[in-house]
């Protein structure tokens, strides 16, 4: 199961990881668009993260009623899937947190701030007005960074139910009973984050690795919160093809063999 991030949808999560579990083969995946988000609507009375995870937890049990599955989530989707961890752990085969978005209980985020490493204004002639911010978000600047952003996120941030997130961003928390480490989580997992994710920072999800026995945990250079097909792109599918291939190797070692999706 795959879960984008705030104002994205399942586009730009197919884009980043589809390719590597095809290339694993085997692997069934279900792309999500969350309530307010690609063509999902959002239901008036939805205004809290406690009610998303109910929504959340309901449609794994619709889509993957008897079946054992994974998850993977980048940034707002890293939170929730965080959130399933902690809610389903004996029906996970293995977790992916993609430069997932941790806040304090105060809303904080521990993230440094933001710099460009490397600069490329040629790439940025033509940008539309909903597109200004790019360059500044960019840890590397070029025009293919854009290409990608510009196939596979904005159409998603244009359709995205705006005064939904405003209400949801209100309460962002999870629920109390999710905000506390849950007992190890003993499946193959991945915890990838940007060293210069001015969003989300890196420090949050090195807190987790007492939870997260089997992780492989990477902060890579060169990268901010657009780590994936648009930052650092082959060290990204590498990690995610080795979580992938130790997930298959537990699987098949096991009486869940029958559970791969």
């Amino acid at each position: 199961m795959l879960i984008h991030g705030w104002q994205g949808d399942h586009r730009y999560m197919q884009a980043d990881v589809d390719a590597v579990f095809e290339a694993a083969g085997g692997w069934r995946r279900i792309y999500l668009d969350l309530p307010g988000h690609g063509q999902t609507p959002a239901p008036s009375e939805l205004s809290s993260q406690e009610q998303v995870m109910a929504l959340l937890t309901g449609a794994v049990d619709a889509l993957s009623p008897d079946r054992s599955f994974a998850v993977a989530g980048s940034s707002y989707g890293g939170y929730l899937t965080l959130g399933l961890v902690r809610t389903m752990p004996e029906r996970l085969l293995g977790a992916a947190l993609l430069v997932p978005d941790l806040p304090a209980p105060d809303g904080t985020r521990a993230a440094p701030a933001h710099v460009t490493l490397r600069r490329d204004p040629a790439a940025f002639t033509d940008l539309e007005p909903d597109e200004e911010w790019i360059p500044d978000r960019l840890v590397d600047q070029n025009r293919r960074a854009l290409v990608q952003i510009r196939a596979h996120d904005i159409p998603a941030m244009r359709i995205a139910d705006h005064a939904f997130l405003e209400r949801l961003a209100a309460d962002y928390q999870l629920p109390g009973e999710l905000l506390r480490p849950g007992p190890a989580f003993d499946r193959p997992s991945v915890i990838l984050t940007g060293r210069q994710d001015a969003l989300a920072g890196y420090e949050a999800a090195w807190s987790l690795l007492p939870e997260f026995p089997r992780a492989t945990f990477a902060t890579l250079d060169l990268a901010g919160h657009w780590l994936g097909r648009v930052e650092r792109p082959a060290a990204f599918r590498a990690l995610l093809a080795d979580w992938i291939d130790r997930m298959s190797i537990g699987v098949a070692g096991s009486d869940a063999a029958d559970d791969v999706p």
